[in-house]
């Protein structure tokens, strides 16, 4: 069970003034009005995430199996910056996975730490997404040609030697293995991983210049047990003017592997006749005319000499770098960054939190170095204190605390009690593993990571009603029409099903008005509601040309079904045509028409122009006249005088993909189209100046989504479906507005309802959602 508390971040968002969208009632359980937006992206299990304050936004910081980490706006569900990853290993070419991530303000900035599988701890900047350093071990403090120094180890085995007062790096050694004392001088063994000989390397500490040679050995024999190596003939090394003719004339000398010194006359040359070979050795370090290490096929490096004593007395690199030590009696830890310099953090967390974040401070220059504190190093000692994760001067004043039980469950306890409050956290198809807080729009929210590659954010300042009741009796099957209309007087939403099901229910309590009305013939794609002679009447229309007509009331078909001669019916809109109620109706014919509802006939000609089928249709009345809207794949808006069944103006172009929906609304008392389309735009169309208003909107990412407008006290609220969740646009400013509303399943269809409320149909279930002031 892993727990996470809400933390006391300052309130830097002033709460939006627009109204919140709550559930007014559901047939099916009530949604949880707590659940935001999902945050989708990363394509493997997200194990880890924290929260941060980055330009007063609040963001989430994840890291996942995909071995990514990202960062989000929690205020807009976008990410902030490009993903990034750790480092690869030269050798498997793989990146390492991301393990753990971690926020605080460092120096003032906001930073993200991730550790990675290769124990790499990164640091990024929040504000850029850019590499900010990383920590490194301190493996010791030294005094070289007068000046103190600092030699720190990085996870990618690179010992770097930076100035303790200036942080400035005067050496960096990579792959290195070890510190040893040699001939009376500090020096860095290397080892390059990618070698496949495996060579040895010797570096002088204070100078930074290479010592040693590498030989290439070219035969290594046993005899009587002291083993000796030959190596080819160093280009630097004269020829013997006096060759000894028993020796391989392609050979250089003779060396004595437990010594290290080498080995040259001829009794050398005559002991080599009768000893035995020995593979595996390939190459042969040597300093100042001694052997000091031999390098070996596939295995690691054997040292001779002092260079073996020092490996035994602990200067192996790794084993002596510790992740944090102390300094003036602080603990401190260590960073290189992009550009080398290396600085000292004080991890002591003694600070006030800012925004729910610890606050690191990096130590000023000094000349007193961090010491190695006394007893051996805890395991992942710095990220434990990096992290800051279940202790914090803020922890114990939080009022709630959250708590992953069951793999999958999130549940909110009171903190001073223990109990749960309200119902858990429950959404994920997967196994949850981590949570964490912060706050939005001055609420406080919960960002949960899961195994199902998404994260889930939850406004845990909203509290679900009390005695929400059973689910009321609804569709079996997917809703797949909705639309509302008026009966007795009072509103009503109408809804057809995948189950061949019409249901009626009052818009105010979701109570079913009406006997659901079954045996539908087909399943129901486009609906409207209208009124003939003074009945409501319901149109339907499915997956042909058939259009029919329903009463809502008793259940049973008026007339006999129609034939609109459309190949297939894909939108309809309801109007009045000179005191008569009509439909227009959109087809894969490309055209569109009108038709009688009394009579059941047409009206005039079809309505002709489009060059592909058209997608989609709605009225209204422009300078009291009735006009049509219409989108199509041809990818044009057309306006139609349905008096005269003639287009009006020119086609309105700019949309690149098909037009997918379109709908009609007032805005400052103006009539305008609103129309949204594949390219992933909704435009704004005058329909008396046929011109386009202001810029296209973007930032709604499915374009096959449903779409309607709806109308919240004087202004018009677009609201779209972008999978599980309801997105709302003001469309007199075009901003975003209000909260994300988040569903179980994607939204399906979408209706406008009387007091700006909208009919929301997702999987087989329905759900009014209602502007709710706070």
């Amino acid at each position: 069970m892993y727990e996470t508390s809400t933390g006391a971040p300052d309130d830097v968002n002033a709460p939006l003034p627009e109204p919140r969208w709550t559930a007014q009632w559901a047939d099916g359980p009530v949604p949880d009005q707590r659940r935001l937006r999902p945050l989708t992206g990363h394509s493997g299990p997200v194990r880890t995430v924290a929260t941060a304050i980055v330009d007063g936004r609040p963001v989430a910081v994840s890291g996942s199996r995909d071995r990514t980490v990202r960062v989000w706006d929690l205020a807009t569900g976008g990410q902030l910056h490009d993903p990034v990853t750790g480092r690869t290993d030269p050798v498997s070419s793989m990146t390492a996975e991301v393990l753990s991530v971690a926020t605080a303000v460092a120096d003032g900035r906001p930073v993200a730490f991730s550790l990675h599988g290769d124990d790499s701890v990164l640091v990024w900047d929040l504000a850029t997404g850019r590499a900010a350093g990383e920590f490194v071990r301190l493996v010791e403090s030294a005094v070289l040609d007068e000046r103190r120094v600092l030699l720190t180890l990085g996870a990618d085995g690179t010992l770097s030697v930076a100035e303790l007062r200036t942080g400035r790096r005067v050496a960096a050694f990579p792959s290195a293995t070890g510190i040893a004392t040699l001939d009376g001088r500090r020096v860095v063994l290397t080892v390059d991983p990618v070698d496949v000989d495996r060579t040895v390397r010797v570096w002088d500490l204070a100078t930074g210049g290479q010592l040693a040679r590498s030989l290439q050995v070219v035969r290594t024999v046993d005899v009587d047990g002291r083993v000796f190596a030959v190596t080819a003939r160093d280009p630097g090394q004269e020829a013997d003017p006096d060759p000894d003719p028993a020796a391989d004339s392609g050979e250089g000398r003779l060396w004595d592997l437990a010594t290290g010194e080498p080995s040259d006359g001829p009794e050398a040359a005559a002991a080599l006749s009768g000893g035995v070979d020995r593979p595996g050795v390939t190459t042969l370090t040597v300093v100042h005319g001694k052997a000091v290490a031999v390098g070996l096929d596939g295995e690691e490096p054997r040292f001779i000499g002092p260079l073996a004593l020092a490996r035994q007395n602990g200067a192996l690199v790794r084993t002596r770098a510790r992740e944090t030590a102390l300094l003036d009696g602080r603990t401190v830890a260590l960073t290189t960054e992009a550009d080398g310099t290396l600085r000292i953090w004080d991890l002591t967390d003694d600070r006030p939190r800012v925004h729910g974040m610890r606050v690191l401070d990096a130590v000023g220059a000094g000349d007193t170095a961090p010491a190695f504190p006394p007893g051996p190093e805890r395991e992942a000692d710095l990220w434990h204190r990096i992290s800051g994760r279940g202790a914090g001067p803020s922890d114990s004043t939080d009022p709630v605390l959250l708590t992953v039980e069951q793999g999958d469950t999130v549940v909110v306890r009171d903190r001073a009690t223990g109990q749960p409050v309200g119902r858990p956290l429950t959404g994920h198809t997967g196994k949850v593993w981590d949570v964490a807080t912060t706050v939005v729009d001055g609420r406080p929210v919960a960002v949960t990571a899961s195994a199902d590659h998404t994260l889930r954010t939850w406004d845990l300042s909203h509290a679900l009603a009390p005695g929400d009741g059973p689910p009321r009796a609804g569709h079996t099957a997917t809703v797949t029409a909705v639309t509302t209309t008026v009966l007795d007087g009072s509103p009503v939403v109408v809804t057809a099903g995948a189950d061949r099901t019409l249901r009626v229910r009052d818009l105010n309590t979701g109570r079913q008005v009406t006997v659901p009305v079954a045996g539908l013939e087909g399943e129901v794609t486009a609906m409207v509601a209208s009124e003939v002679d003074g009945r409501p009447v319901i149109v339907t229309a499915g997956s042909g040309d058939i259009l029919r007509l329903l009463d809502p009331v008793g259940g049973e078909h008026i007339g006999e079904p129609v034939t609109s001669h459309h190949g297939r019916v894909l939108a309809l809109a309801g109007a009045t045509l000179a005191g008569r109620p009509v439909v227009v109706t959109a087809g894969t014919d490309r055209t569109a028409a009108i038709r009688d509802l009394a009579t059941r006939r047409p009206v005039g000609e079809p309505l002709t122009g489009h060059t592909s089928r058209v997608t989609a249709v709605a009225t209204a009345e422009l300078a009291g006249r009735p006009v049509a809207v219409t989108g199509s794949w041809d990818r044009t808006v057309r306006l139609w005088d349905l008096g005269t069944g003639r287009q009006i103006g020119e086609p309105l172009t700019g949309h690149t993909d098909w037009v997918t929906s379109v709908a009609t609304t007032l805005i400052d008392g103006r009539p305008v189209a609103v129309s949204r389309s594949r390219d992933k735009t909704v435009r704004l169309w005058d329909l008396a100046t046929l011109r386009e208003i202001g810029e296209p909107l973007s930032g709604h990412t499915d374009p096959n989504g449903p779409m309607v407008v709806t109308t919240g006290g004087a202004r018009p609220v677009m609201a779209i479906g972008q999978g599980q969740a309801v997105r709302f646009w003001d469309l007199t400013t075009g901003r975003e507005v209000g909260n994300e509303y988040a569903l179980p399943l994607p939204a399906a269809v979408l209706a406008a309802a009387p007091g700006g409320r909208l009919a929301v149909g997702f999987g087989p279930e329905v759900t009014v959602l209602g502007p709710a002031a706070d």
